[in-house]
């Protein structure tokens, strides 16, 4: 779905299947950007974001969490984690993550 939003938009776009992927992704190519799930296998979106911001090659990377977890605990732990915004799937909008991607990049 957010995939099909970006592209629609006129970014590229990489999916991966779960975080480690994503992880490696990320290791292996330049990316501008990471949007992920918290709610991920073999590694959450939660410990994805703490480890690109702890490797000094990505830790300038914006990182946008989208997640259907809505409590203020799981929000704070997105940003106390390094995440630059935290979106919830129930109050999403397209405009919205586009106008946050526009203002991270």
């Amino acid at each position: 779905f957010l995939k099909n939003i970006l592209e629609g938009a006129g970014y590229k776009v990489k999916a991966c299947v779960d975080g480690k992927e994503a992880f490696t992704a990320l290791k292996l190519n330049k990316y501008d950007m990471l949007i992920s799930d918290v709610e991920m296998p073999r590694m959450d979106g939660f410990e994805l974001t703490e480890a690109v911001i702890k490797d000094k090659t990505l830790s300038d990377m914006p990182i946008v969490l989208v997640t259907s977890l809505s409590k203020k605990e799981h929000q704070e732990r997105g940003i106390e984690v390094g995440a630059n915004a935290y979106i919830i799937k129930s109050s999403f909008e397209q405009s919205n993550l586009l106008e946050v991607v526009k203002r991270l990049i």
